[in-house]
């Protein structure tokens, strides 16, 4: 989960159309991968086909796709192909790159200097695209409160520095730049709450990526318990209450508000 400031209006619609992605004035991407590009988030793989671009014909790519915003302030769309190989980044030793391709450990918190200014990094390991991403944890966005169980300070400090959190009914989550939601959880749904503009927005994440143990991805449910129920139900009202309420939350759409990761610095325009 992480900080973004982009809304629709911020959509390379040019880069989009390049792509095969924005035909008679819609945007073919799925509802959740724009949401993701909103959110400073990659999408999941997309298949691209029969494409120029830059002067390269293409006739078939996956890709995951991803906004930053150039010197102008301007959001740019970058392209993060599947590569053949996986190049190890310099904060972590061979030996941790290993671990994170493996599955033996799901993410790394790296310290580092750049320019005189001290930063953690979350280094974690994209098994689509083979590729290494690292994310500046200070852009994490905490959750306030997982399917209306809220989280500790403890949980909150230990989310926001990459590990895995366990609510009351067994529900695990921790924060990830692999996936489009920002989260992976051992729960297919969750209802995230998270403190926005003064008011408390809910966010309805469905099919959520499975979390890693130390033998691969771990086991999920699709378990829609009594405390999602009651979350569920206090978007809903929240959002019956009318636009004054409306306008301070997003209540329950697929969106997510999650930092952006980056790892290589992808192929833009």
């Amino acid at each position: 989960m992480q900080t973004a400031n982009l809304n629709a209006r911020d959509l390379p619609l040019e880069d989009l159309r390049e792509l095969g992605l924005f035909r008679e004035g819609e945007i073919t991407l799925p509802k959740k991968d724009i949401d993701a590009l909103l959110s400073g988030m990659r999408t999941g793989l997309i298949r691209l086909n029969d494409i120029n671009h830059g002067g390269i014909e293409i006739k078939e790519m996956s890709v995951k796709l991803s906004l930053a915003k150039n010197a102008d302030g301007k959001a740019e769309l970058l392209i993060h192909p599947v590569y053949k190989q996986s190049n190890i980044p310099s904060i972590i030793s061979s030996k941790e790159g290993d671990d994170l391709l493996t599955g033996l450990k799901a993410n790394l918190i790296k310290e580092t200097n750049e320019n005189g200014q001290q930063k953690n990094l979350m280094v974690e390991y994209d098994w689509d695209t083979r590729e290494f991403i690292v994310t500046d944890i200070s852009r994490l966005r905490v959750p306030d409160m997982i399917n209306g169980m809220p989280l500790s300070p403890y949980q909150k400090e230990r989310f926001g520095k990459g590990r895995q959190i366990e609510m009351p009914d067994g529900t695990t989550f921790q924060a990830s730049s692999t996936t489009p939601d920002g989260i992976r959880s051992n729960r297919l749904v969750l209802v995230v709450s998270l403190l926005m503009d003064g008011g408390l927005s809910y966010f309805l994440l469905t099919g959520l990526k499975a979390m890693v143990g130390n033998r691969g991805l771990l086991p999920q449910k699709d378990e829609r318990n009594e405390n999602y129920q009651k979350a569920l139900q206090a978007a809903a009202t929240q959002k019956s209450m009318g636009k004054g309420s409306e306008e301070r939350t997003s209540t329950v759409t697929n969106n997510s508000e999650y930092s952006r990761g980056y790892g290589r610095s992808g192929l833009s325009r």
